[in-house]
């Protein structure tokens, strides 16, 4: 194992290398199955050819169909007829891109080209026939196809089959008829575009074959997009020495110059990154450095088991499962159609929305599935990895908000929780009393019992410590750890529980302790809004025991729908059966401050019910497939949710009134943080059209989009709330690092996931006074006044009065924070 820096940097240089080459790697991979498919359309440089070519052939094409239609027939007339019947010059044009691009990639003579585009245009106009002879057969089987196969020829040969099936009147063009439309397409895109150019190869004596090829500029474009691209998607992983700092905005993180080239900023506007050099954000910046000087460790006591999980296809710990959900047909499993879906009913068009939404849920299961096994695959490659090193840093990007993020894969303590197990410390400390007591805390929190006082989850994970001892010595022979909340992370806590039985306080521990916040966002407004009421229930106020607002609202909840099932709603009584609890009005509670509508709620209340039924955990006692029942239920929650929280919720609105504001005067809303970061909302019309190509281009949609200068009204309100939350929980994040930076005993293990901050156990007493004085330090001024008169500077003196001053404030002592034990817990 490699201990000295200087060595460790030159590796750090060849690993930063290889990131790159892994990236250019994984990207040319890629492009090579495009290609060999003739999907060289579907590349990112060909995409923004397609982009900056579409409007100018298809004006091409809109004048060709104009100048010709003469009339008379003819050669042009033959080719211009069905251009015009399409009616559809960007989808034309679309096809012709495509059809090029693709052919020119498997070597393709003109002549076959000309076929494949021509053959492509009569299959669109066979489709608008077919669409306005049947539209409901039309769409029905075209989702079928979408579904069934991903085979463009095969799709054709069905599409075909069908429409002989159910008799569509359609005309079956000729070859001469298909070649004149290709080679036409083909003739103004050489004319109107310098994208392709005709070369006439000599195969033989007096035989000669012409082909299209880029011209040379377009090639060198392809060449360079194609090099961008590889060398600027590079494969980010963790740096094993200490990250550069960043002193500004474009200077800091990785060594090497490529991937140096990212600027701390997620964000493509670089009139915005450019303003960031005349503002002192080094308070700002010592935060980041500080966070990405932290050294961790791949957990030597969790990865082996994460790999025996992994190597032996197990689904515990909350690992997915590697078997689809799809059939060889790409058909959802166990999704039954019931034979009345064809009745022309209500009955009939009430189970065809069902069978839809389970059809839609299963593809949304699906992906979500594949991506957690890509995810868990890659975190445990770069986890072996990474095992040989004693340390290794996270190098630290933000958002337009603040917000802090780990950069690069999954493998990173951002990541869920089973990722997270296999991340430690590197350097751990002497656990001491206090430390075991929050060891015992952590332990109880990951388990799910976190809703009791401190004292009563230590008593709790006292209670259980032989069989701790049991599942940390062997995990496969006891699964008990398996019914916690977060079972991988829960073990995790058994390793060092076990280690303080068997070592006593003076164990050392490199176990990252979290304190969450209680609903973070209702914290942060209650906080601004000075709201004594909301501020009691989410924990800013002190309390003898841990208050739980999601539990607040399901108590009121359930009594209304006690009422009304003592009225005969049968819906109630389904509700009773089933239980009201806080896990179904939770993610409402969490989300509605962040923009959350009441279609929104429905669906949430809708997948978690869905989820505990096919866990096992409730009964399925909802009518049908619950959809409706859910939607009946969300209607209280809804109502109850917003009477809980009154002044938030005015709060809210007032933000997204001064947005509207912002948007008539045609200008960006732009606001500091109480650490000084400055904030754009920027949301912008959109002049966008999609080209949908439904069966010759595999269902392909292509969307241009052109920012106009007007603000989109209805984006800058719906995310003023949201945007302002969270831009003041990455203040919060960032100054509490700065404080643990600057305190008197510095805090050397941190780790920040925006609203849940961890230390090692024997420093989480400091982590809460530094994050409680870091609230009264940031808030205890009218943080609402400043954010009025900075909003106010920023407007014509014609709309100034326009935007009303924020709403009345409460009367909460913002200095109590400090006595209030579960603020962060």
């Amino acid at each position: 194992m490699i201990q000295d820096e200087k060595q460790l940097r030159e590796l750090e240089l060849d690993r930063e290398g290889l990131m790159i080459a892994k990236g250019k790697e994984r990207y040319e991979q890629q492009l090579k199955k495009n290609v060999e498919k003739g999907r060289n359309s579907v590349t990112p440089p060909y995409i923004y050819l397609q982009k900056q070519y579409l409007v100018p052939l298809s004006q091409a094409i809109q004048s060709f169909i104009d100048e010709n239609l003469t009339g008379k027939a003819g050669v042009r007339a033959t080719s211009v007829i069905p251009l015009r019947d399409l009616d559809d010059t960007k989808k034309i044009s679309l096809i012709t891109l495509k059809g090029i691009i693709d052919g020119i990639a498997l070597n393709k003579t003109m002549l076959q080209i000309s076929v494949s585009i021509g053959k492509m245009i009569e299959l669109e106009e066979q489709s608008l026939i077919f669409k306005k002879d049947k539209p409901f057969l039309h769409n029905r089987i075209l989702r079928d196809l979408m579904t069934r196969t991903t085979n463009i020829e095969h799709r054709k040969k069905v599409f075909s089959h069908t429409l002989d099936k159910f008799k569509i009147q359609i005309e079956k063009w000729n070859i001469a008829k298909t070649v004149l439309v290709g080679q036409q397409l083909i003739s103004l895109t050489i004319s109107h575009t310098d994208l392709i150019e005709r070369k006439t190869i000599k195969i033989r004596k007096n035989n000669t074959q012409n082909y299209l090829t880029l011209t040379p500029i377009i090639q060198e474009k392809i060449d360079e997009g194609n090099f961008k691209c590889s060398v600027l998607t590079p494969y980010h992983k963790p740096m094993i020495v200490k990250p550069n700092d960043w002193s500004s905005a474009f200077s800091g993180g990785y060594i090497n110059e490529y991937l140096s080239k990212s600027p701390l900023v997620k964000t493509e506007d670089y009139q915005y990154l450019a303003s960031l050099k005349d503002k002192d954000l080094q308070d700002f910046y010592g935060a980041i450095n500080y966070l990405q000087g932290v050294e961790f460790a791949t957990d030597q006591n969790m990865l082996p088991i994460f790999n025996h999980i992994w190597d032996n296809n197990l689904t515990i710990g909350n690992f997915p499962s590697r078997e689809r959900l799809l059939d060889e047909r790409g058909k959802p499993k166990g999704v039954y159609r019931d034979p009345r879906i064809d009745d022309d009913s209500e009955q009939g068009r009430n189970l065809l929305r069902k069978y839809k939404r389970d059809l839609s849920r299963v593809y949304a299961d699906e992906i979500a599935r594949v991506s957690k096994v890509v995810n868990t695959s890659t975190a445990r490659d770069i986890a072996n990895e990474y095992k040989e090193f004693k340390k290794f840093h996270f190098v630290k990007n933000v958002d337009t908000r603040g917000r802090v993020y780990s950069v690069g894969t999954t493998y990173n303590y951002q990541s869920d929780q089973k990722i997270k197990s296999i991340i430690c410390f590197s350097n751990g400390e002497k656990l001491g009393s206090s430390g075991a007591y929050w060891l015992y805390v952590h332990a109880a929190n990951t388990y799910g019992n976190d809703k009791i006082t401190y004292d009563e989850r230590v008593d709790f994970i006292k209670s259980m410590e032989r069989e701790i001892i049991s599942w940390a010595s062997d995990p496969f022979s006891n699964l008990g750890w398996n019914d916690a909340d977060k079972p991988m992370e829960f073990l995790q806590a058994c390793h060092h529980v076990k280690g303080y039985l068997e070592q006593g306080v003076e164990y050392e521990c490199n176990l990252p302790v979290s304190v969450d916040a209680t609903c973070s966002g209702l914290q942060i407004l209650s906080i601004l809004m000075k709201d004594e009421d909301t501020a009691r229930k989410v924990n800013v106020s002190p309390s003898d025991k841990p208050q739980d607002v999601y539990t607040t609202v399901a108590v009121k909840v359930e009594k209304e729908v006690k009422e009304a099932a003592g009225a005969g709603a049968r819906v109630a009584n389904r509700w009773l059966q089933y239980g009201i609890s806080r896990s179904i009005v939770k993610r409402n509670i969490m989300t509605y401050v962040y923009g959350l509508k009441p279609y929104g709620a429905r669906q949430q209340i809708y997948d978690e019910y869905k989820k505990q039924v096919e866990l096992g955990h409730k009964p399925k006692c909802l009518e049908d497939d619950g959809f409706a029942d859910c939607k009946w239920l969300a209607n209280i929650v809804w109502k109850h949710l917003e009477n809980e929280i009154r002044l938030a919720s005015n709060l809210m609105k007032w933000f997204q009134e001064t947005a509207k504001v912002f948007s008539r005067a045609n200008l960006p809303m732009k606001w500091t943080t109480p650490i000084g970061f400055p904030v754009m909302q920027d949301y912008r019309y959109l002049n966008k059209f999609k080209v949908k190509t439904s069966i010759a281009g595999s269902m392909v949609y292509t969307t241009l989009r052109r920012q106009m200068d007007r603000k989109d009204t209805r984006k800058m309100a719906s995310a003023a709330s949201p945007n302002i939350v969270h831009s003041l929980d990455g203040a919060i994040a960032c100054a509490t690092a700065l404080y643990c930076k600057m305190d008197t005993k510095p805090i050397p293990n941190l780790m920040m996931i925006h609203d849940s901050f961890a230390t090692t156990p024997n420093r989480i007493d400091d982590l809460h006074r530094i994050i409680r004085q870091v609230v009264v330090d940031l808030f205890s001024g009218d943080y609402l006044e400043k954010l009025y008169l900075e909003f106010l500077d920023q407007l014509p003196e014609d709309l100034k009065e326009k935007i009303k001053p924020p709403p009345e404030r409460g009367s909460l002592e913002i200095s109590s924070v400090k006595n209030s034990r579960y603020f962060f817990s």
